[in-house]
């Protein structure tokens, strides 16, 4: 690709990881695709489309927590 990042000699996730550089990418399909449809965990910063995430919606709320957050949030303190 003319322009694009010199990825020679780089293993393929240091690749992957040049390339999605700055674009916004669902961390279940690792698709960059309807990037309106991707949500944003307010904690973790987790990225999931609202098609992939486990309670399916097309409504990307502005406020979203990913469920590894939820389920830290609602655990018993430790004491």
């Amino acid at each position: 690709m003319a322009g694009g990042p010199d990825v020679a000699g780089l293993i393929e996730d240091d690749a992957v990881s040049v390339i999605t550089e700055g674009l916004v990418v669902c961390d279940i399909c690792g698709s960059g695709s309807a990037p309106h449809l991707i949500a944003n965990c307010a904690r973790c910063n987790a990225r999931e489309h609202g098609y992939c995430m486990e309670g399916l919606t097309f409504l990307i709320p502005l406020i979203w927590f990913c469920n590894r957050c939820q389920r830290n949030a609602n655990r018993a303190p430790r004491s």
